[in-house]
């Protein structure tokens, strides 16, 4: 994602084009699943403490942990736990930007289907979890990071 923009796969601009609804019932859930990575990183030794420097991290230990999955589960378990593992990076990826640079997680409206992300203090939507999927089944060669670096540019602390 090296010169990322605004219209690459996994933002948006919002000026406007795309309707968006802030959910604060699913962000208290965001911050259980973000809290539940970060307790992961703990197990495996890993600081994820929400700063802008734990999200290279916890793209690795989401890599880790996929990538250490047990062998003999069944496909469904399987996919269970790594659906679990989707959403909680994804969850921990926006927590710790909300945190760090402001932000809401919600509903953007596309090509008239609800879509969930998060929406920058600077109007941008992000979709996390699809970024989180992408990477951890290794469809995505560019680590977490460079997203949300280019999410970062541009946004001040969060607004209270």
């Amino acid at each position: 994602m090296a010169g990322a923009s605004a219209s690459d796969e996994g933002t948006k601009p919002s000026g406007g084009s795309l309707p968006f609804k802030p959910d604060y019932t699913a962000a208290r859930e965001m911050a259980i699943r973000a809290s539940t990575y970060a307790g992961r990183g703990r197990d495996l030794y890993v600081a994820l403490d929400y700063s802008d420097a734990s999200i290279e991290a916890a793209d690795e230990v989401g890599l880790r942990l996929w990538d250490s999955l047990p062998l003999g589960l069944s496909d469904a378990k399987a996919e269970e736990i790594r659906t679990l593992l989707i959403f909680e990076l994804g969850a921990y990826f926006g927590e710790t930007f909300i945190q760090n640079h402001g932000g809401h997680w919600g509903w953007a409206t596309m090509a008239g289907r609800k879509v969930f992300g998060l929406r920058t203090a600077s109007g941008f939507i992000a979709f996390p979890m699809h970024r989180a999927r992408k990477r951890l089944r290794h469809e995505e060669p560019e680590p977490l990071v460079t997203l949300y670096r280019f999410l970062s540019r541009g946004q001040s602390t969060p607004q209270t």
